[in-house]
C-alpha cells in the first residue's frame, strides 16, 4: 500500500472528494478534460485458486481525445491524488490502439512486466548462485530495475538453469519459493511481495452490493516432485501446493519458511462494488465488516475511483508429478557445482539433455588429482502406429547394443460351420486311417 498522509486518509472516502487524474504520454501531460474513460485491471489469482508464485501485470485501458495525443505514444506514466498529494499509479507501455468514431482513441497499455517475455539464459552466472543473484541477472537482462533486494529464501543457493524457460516463469519460481508473488511497483521496479503485507479497512456501508463466500485458511504447505516430498503443517484447513516443476525448491527448509510465513493466513471469498483508495496495492488485505479479503480486481475513474473487488478464493488442487518430456529440438542445460570442504574435493557437472540424447561432462578435483569424464548417450526408442516400415532418424553407424521389435498384432477368425452342416454317419472321432 502506498504511504499517504492522515489528511489524505480522512478525505479519500468523503462524498465531496474529487481525485485528480494525470496521464503523461512520452513525458507530455494530457489535458484532463480530454480523458473520457480510464480503467485499471490487476488480478493476482487465476481460476479463483489461491496459489503462490503469481507473476501479475497491471493493464490499463483509457479513451482519449485523439488531438491530445503526441506524434508517438509508446510509454505512459499515470498518477492520481487529492489536494496535490500525489499517488502514483505507475508506468506502462503501449499494448494496442483502437480508433473510435467519436474522434477518440482507445489505448490499452501494460506495465513493465511485459519486458520479461523472453527465454532466460542463466549461463553467465557463477554457480552455485543465490536466488537474489538470479533475480538481479533476470532484471538486468530485462532492463527493469529490481526493487526487492531482500525476500524470503533469497540467500538459498541453486546450481541449475534451463535456457528453454521464459523469464516470467523464472520469476514465478523465485516468487513461489519466497512465499509470495512478483509484480511491478508504482515506480516501475520489480518487487517480490507477500500476500497480506498491508491491511486497510473499508466500511461495509460503502458497498453498493456485495456477496460473501467461504472462509479460506492455510494450515499446510506441501511440495512433491516425484522424488522429494516436503510437507509442513496439518490438514485441519487448506493445503497450498507448490508447483512440482519449480526447479528452485532444493531443500525442505524453504518450504518450512513459507509455512512459517503463511500459516493461519485466512481470508474470505468476496465480490462487491465500492469507492476505493487507489493507494491500495494488489495482494493487500482489506478488512470488511471485520472479515479479511485479499484485494484484487478492476478500478475505474469516475471523478474518484470505483472498484469491483472480485476475490473468489479456493484451494488449488494438487498437480500430478510427472516427468517432463522435452521436444526433439529442445535442450535442457544444467550446471552444478559441489564443494566438499571436509574431504577437500570439488565436483563440477555440466549436463545437456534432449528428448533422445544426453551429454554429461564431469570434473572432480582433490588434493592429489584432477579427473575429467565425458559421456554421451543416444536413445533410439520410438513408438509408431499404423505403418509397416520403421525409420530411425539421425542414427549413427555402429553395432546396436540392444534391438527389440515388438508388435501388438492380433489374429481373429470369423470362420464358423454352417447351420446345415452335419457329419456323416460313418465318421468317427480318433479313428486311424489304414
Amino acid at each position: 500500500m502506498y504511504q499517504t498522509s492522515d489528511n489524505y486518509k480522512q478525505l479519500v472516502y468523503a462524498d465531496s472528494t474529487r481525485h485528480l487524474l494525470n496521464i503523461y504520454i512520452e513525458g507530455e501531460k494530457v489535458n484532463p478534460d480530454h480523458i473520457f474513460d480510464f480503467k485499471v485491471s490487476h488480478t493476482l489469482f487465476s481460476n479463483d485458486e489461491f496459489s503462490l508464485g503469481s507473476v501479475t501485470a497491471k493493464t490499463i485501458e483509457m479513451r482519449i481525445y485523439k488531438n491530445s495525443l503526441p506524434d508517438t505514444y509508446n510509454s505512459f506514466y499515470i498518477e492520481t491524488g487529492i489536494n496535490n498529494e500525489i499517488v502514483p499509479i505507475g508506468y506502462c507501455l503501449l499494448d494496442s490502439i483502437e480508433k473510435n468514431d467519436d474522434d477518440t482513441i482507445t489505448i490499452k497499455a501494460i506495465d513493465y512486466m511485459v519486458k520479461f517475455e523472453f527465454n532466460y539464459d542463466g549461463s553467465s552466472l557463477n554457480y552455485p548462485a543465490t536466488m537474489l543473484e538470479v533475480l538481479q541477472d533476470l532484471c538486468l537482462k530485462a532492463e527493469v530495475e529490481l526493487g526487492s533486494t531482500s525476500f524470503l529464501n533469497s540467500n538459498k543457493q541453486i546450481a541449475v538453469y534451463d535456457n528453454t524457460v521464459s523469464a516470467r516463469e523464472y520469476l514465478s519460481y523465485i516468487a513461489e519459493q519466497a512465499g509470495g508473488f512478483a509484480c511491478i511497483g508504482r515506480d516501475g521496479k520489480l518487487y517480490i511481495r507477500t500476500i497480506g503485507q498491508n491491511v486497510a479497512e473499508i466500511n461495509i456501508e460503502l458497498f453498493q452490493n456485495y456477496t460473501w463466500g467461504e472462509l479460506f485458511k492455510i494450515s499446510c504447505i506441501a511440495y512433491e516432485n516425484g522424488v522429494q516430498d516436503f510437507k509442513f503443517g496439518n490438514k485441519t484447513n487448506n493445503t497450498v501446493w507448490i508447483n512440482p516443476d519449480n526447479m528452485y525448491i532444493v531443500e525442505s527448509e524453504q518450504v518450512e519458511n513459507i509455512y512459517n510465513q503463511l500459516n493461519n493466513l485466512e481470508c474470505y471469498s468476496f465480490e462487491g462494488t465500492t469507492i476505493i483508495d487507489p493507494a491500495l496495492d494488489i495482494g493487500d488485505i482489506v478488512s470488511i465488516d471485520n472479515k479479511k479479503v485479499i484485494y484484487q480486481g478492476d478500478m475505474e475513474y469516475v471523478s474518484k475511483f470505483k472498484t469491483s473487488i472480485s476475490s473468489k478464493i479456493q484451494a488449488k488442487s494438487k498437480e500430478e508429478t510427472t516427468r517432463t518430456v522435452v521436444s526433439d529440438k529442445t535442450k535442457i542445460r544444467r550446471v552444478q557445482s559441489e564443494i566438499n570442504q571436509l574431504d577437500g574435493k570439488i565436483t563440477q557437472l555440466v549436463q545437456e539433455t534432449g528428448e533422445y540424447d544426453e551429454k554429461i561432462s564431469k570434473v572432480e578435483q582433490d588434493l592429489d588429482s584432477i579427473k575429467q569424464t565425458v559421456e554421451a548417450g543416444y536413445d533410439f526408442t520410438r513408438e509408431v502406429e499404423g505403418i509397416t516400415e520403421i525409420y530411425l532418424e539421425n542414427a549413427i553407424k555402429g553395432e546396436p547394443l540392444n534391438l527389440q521389435i515388438k508388435g501388438n498384432k492380433e489374429y481373429k477368425s470369423d470362420l464358423f460351420p454352417m447351420e446345415e452342416l452335419y457329419p456323416e454317419a460313418e465318421l468317427k472321432p480318433n479313428q486311424e486311417v489304414e
